[in-house]
């Protein structure tokens, strides 16, 4: 399915267990440092931003990058926000919202997770991945 050039990919990403999803936000985020990208983390509240904030600082082991958690605009490179704004100018962004996000945007890539931990979750992921159908986004899983 090919999708107007003006709609962002969806990138679904399977998940199992919660391990294998901090370790796709971790890998994501530090995919897009490394190529200098800036990178945008959505998350619904101020717990899931201090979480995902502590998360970047701790992982990787070996290393860490320098992220923002804010809801203002910033220069940084990684940014988590909990607006649905995009506060440092991304093309990627990664959604860890409950809601697809289906703003116009200037982003080219959208992270999703198809989250089979439970029911309800992957009853939110379906919901998200229909929205996205419907409104003509491309997609893939993985």
């Amino acid at each position: 399915m090919s999708a107007p050039s003006n709609h962002p990919r969806v990138i679904f990403f399977q998940v199992r267990d919660n391990g294998t999803k901090l370790k796709k936000i971790v890998e994501t985020a530090h995919l897009h440092f490394e190529k200098k990208e800036p990178f945008l983390i959505l998350v619904e509240d101020s717990k899931a931003q201090d979480f995902v904030d502590e998360l970047l600082w701790k992982l990787p082991q070996t290393s860490f990058f320098p992220h923002i958690a804010t809801d203002e605009e910033t220069k940084e490179w990684v940014a988590i926000s909990k607006s649905k704004k995009n506060v440092n100018s991304a093309k990627a962004v990664f959604n860890l919202c409950s809601t697809p996000l289906l703003i116009d945007s200037p982003f080219k890539m959208i992270y999703e997770f198809e989250d089979l931990t439970a029911p309800n979750k992957k009853n939110l992921s379906s919901l998200r991945f229909d929205a996205y159908k419907q409104a003509g986004f491309s997609f893939e899983a993985r």
